[in-house]
Order: structure tokens, then sequence, then C-alpha cells
């Protein structure tokens, strides 16, 4: 690492990511909120888990897109866009895709390269979500099945 770049870390709230440390960032803060919301949805219920985890979860993805924003070179405050719908689909495809500032801007150094564990958990996300997704159709037969069998039920009784 040289004097024109440094080392992000997780846990920041300033400071800039590249693409890949957003994506490794934000995918590590959702399963933290996820195991979260299970955990207090099996202590406190359902209804306090999801405001909890709503909240949780809109903080970490306004925190994380700032530092994204500032490696491209702009205010912070574009990330409550991530709250409105629609319009973060369009922010959280700028932020993945755009590239950031090389060089030093008016937010920081360029941060570093990325270590092996932010590249291994930025791609746990394409592997989670092919494995989502084949899951989803290995189930659909067997939701189909057990709606059946309960509509049986039903009648039976």
């Amino acid at each position: 690492m040289n004097d024109s770049t440094y080392t992000p870390v997780l846990f920041q709230l300033h400071g800039r990511i590249g693409r890949v440390r957003y994506l490794a960032y934000s995918f590590a803060f959702g399963m933290l909120v996820l195991l979260a919301t299970l955990l207090l949805a099996s202590l406190a219920g359902d209804t306090v888990a999801t405001w909890l985890s709503a909240a949780a979860s809109a903080a970490i993805g306004v925190i994380v897109g700032g530092r994204r924003l500032h490696d491209l070179g702009r205010s912070r405050w574009i990330a409550l866009g991530l709250l409105v719908p629609v319009v973060n689909l369009a922010i959280g495809l700028w932020l993945l895709l755009a590239p950031g500032n090389p060089a030093e801007n008016r937010f920081g150094p360029a941060p570093g390269p990325n270590t092996r564990g932010v590249t291994a958990l930025a791609w746990a996300v394409p592997v989670v979500f092919v494995a989502g997704v084949l899951a989803a159709f290995a189930l659909a037969p067997h939701k189909s099945n057990t709606q059946r069998a309960h509509d049986e039920m039903e009648q039976a009784i």
C-alpha cells in the first residue's frame, strides 16, 4: 500500500470503498441483519423484528452507499435515494457499475486493493443467489404437494 491509498474497514462510517467492497460489505451486513432478525423474531416476535430489521437495513444501506458515493466523488446525501422505491434501483446499479476515482478526491485517498476475504465475500453474492434460485425451483413442487395435502385435510373436516 502506498501513501495515496488506504485499506477500508467493514465497520467504518467514513472513507471510500470500491465496487467489490460495496458488494461484499452490503452482503456481509445483509447477512448480519438477517441473523439478527431471525434471533429477534424468535425472542420478541415477528412485528418487532420486521421493524427493527427494516430500520437497520435502511441505515446500513445509506452508510455503505455513502461510502461508495464518496469513491465516486459524490455527496453521501445521494444515498438517501436508496430509501425511495424505483430510485433505489437506479442508484444501486450506478453504485455497482460506475468506476470510482482512481486518485485521491475530496473525500480522501483511494481505497487500496481488495483483500482475499473481500473478494471471496463478493463472490458469495452470485453463489448465494444461484443457490437460492435453485432451492426455490427444487422446493416449488414440494410446496404444491403441501398445499394439496392441506386442501385435502380441510375438505375432510
